[in-house]
């Protein structure tokens, strides 16, 4: 009996050691990639064309990358993320200069992946949900895209779609 519990105890120290040693090297592999990320982040942070609420924004998520926490708080926000509407996402300014909100949207992209690049279990459960996103998200679009071809009104303008006249 007591084995059989130490034994398992065993495969679970074992496990836990060599998740470790996989996240250990992850975090190692992607140090540069964090570090220039982080660069661009206060680079932007400190540029007059970002809007001030955006600049706090960068720096915050580039001071957070390291925590061990940010890969699971960023994956929660992308979870809570999908049942948003797509309008939604669109109110944030980030500046008058549509080139500088081009910028800042890759590199909040990196931001983003350079924390979930953190924890191994994150990445799985950050491709599992982005599959999960394009998938709901791409059958609501082609839903709404059937429901305002069929005529309804209300739908269709809700959804932003416009039938031709």
């Amino acid at each position: 009996m007591t084995d059989a519990v130490l034994i398992k105890i065993g495969y679970l120290v074992a496990a836990v050691v060599a998740y470790e040693l996989l996240r250990w090297r992850l975090v190692l592999a992607t140090h540069e990639f964090r570090t220039r990320a982080g660069c661009e982040a206060d680079r932007w942070a400190a540029d007059p064309r970002v809007h001030p609420r955006m600049r706090t924004t960068l720096t915050a998520i580039a001071d957070n990358a390291y925590r061990p926490s940010a890969p699971w708080i960023v994956l929660s926000g992308w979870v809570f993320m999908l049942f948003l509407p797509p309008g939604r996402l669109r109110d944030t300014e980030v500046s008058d200069e549509p080139e500088v909100t081009v910028a800042i949207g890759a590199l909040l992209a990196k931001l983003f992946f350079a924390a979930i690049l953190t924890s191994p279990l994150a990445c799985v459960l950050a491709v599992v949900v982005l599959a999960a996103g394009l998938l709901l998200r791409g059958s609501v679009e082609a839903l709404a895209r059937y429901v305002a071809a069929a005529g309804d009104r209300f739908f269709a303008n809700a959804a932003g779609y416009s039938r031709p006249a």
